[in-house]
């Protein structure tokens, strides 16, 4: 199975607009180099540099990658030609295409500005989805600290104390529910299917640690 079709199988439904646009970015790099064909640009030394100079861009290599030549001059060259410039605005990214200038340089102008839309979109949904998943563990610890509590009191029950077990339980069970219900909303069906043993081992936890609490007051 060729990648494009691999990675649309692989979607999230719901979360489908968060993904890159892998097919227009796909297209735009076919006409680049359709347009590269025509013009029959020789194949030399200089032009296999600016090809290795883009892939240390998005490889983190450059400091590791030494010339085809010895020449430090040629090393020097290398360093001052780099295609293209990447820097990070706030929690954003540019990547600015420094030759522009030459023929043909407009299309892959577009296609990197196309590109770091794509990538700061996702980078974008990516960070809101880790707020939502630290927003739920602050839940569960909430939820755990309230199970701990209820079970000190069962175990600490005195028939002279102000303890209503069954207020207390009615509490407890409402809570739970209330935060299952916000994390059954937040996650979309082809999510909840793939961490579907995550969350059954997490309600059974919870279920065991009530049931538990509720055993050890009616024995009291």
């Amino acid at each position: 199975m060729k990648f494009g079709k691999e990675y649309t199988s692989q979607m999230v439904a719901e979360w489908e607009e968060a993904y890159m646009g892998y097919n227009n970015l796909k297209t735009q790099l076919k006409e680049i180099q359709r347009l590269r064909q025509q013009k029959k640009v020789p194949f030399t030394p200089r032009g296999l540099r600016r090809k290795l100079t883009l892939y240390r861009a998005f490889s983190g290599l450059t400091q590791q990658y030494r010339s085809l030549s010895p020449s430090s001059k040629e090393q020097e060259e290398d360093i001052e030609n780099q295609p293209i410039m990447v820097q990070a605005r706030g929690e954003s990214y540019e990547t600015k295409f420094l030759r522009s200038d030459e023929e043909g340089g407009e299309y892959e102008l577009v296609f990197f500005r196309r590109l770091d839309d794509e990538f700061n979109k996702v980078d974008k949904f990516y960070r809101s989805k880790v707020e939502e998943v630290m927003k739920e563990a602050r839940m569960l610890n909430k939820q755990m600290e309230a199970f701990i509590a209820f079970r000190i009191k069962v175990e600490n029950y005195h028939p002279n104390a102000s303890f209503d077990g069954s207020l207390e339980m009615t509490r407890l069970a409402s809570h739970v529910a209330s935060s299952s219900a916000v994390l059954s909303a937040s996650t979309p069906r082809g999510a909840k299917l793939n961490s579907n043993s995550f969350l059954t081992l997490k309600s059974l936890a919870f279920q065991y640690m009530l049931l538990s609490s509720v055993n050890s007051f009616r024995s009291l």
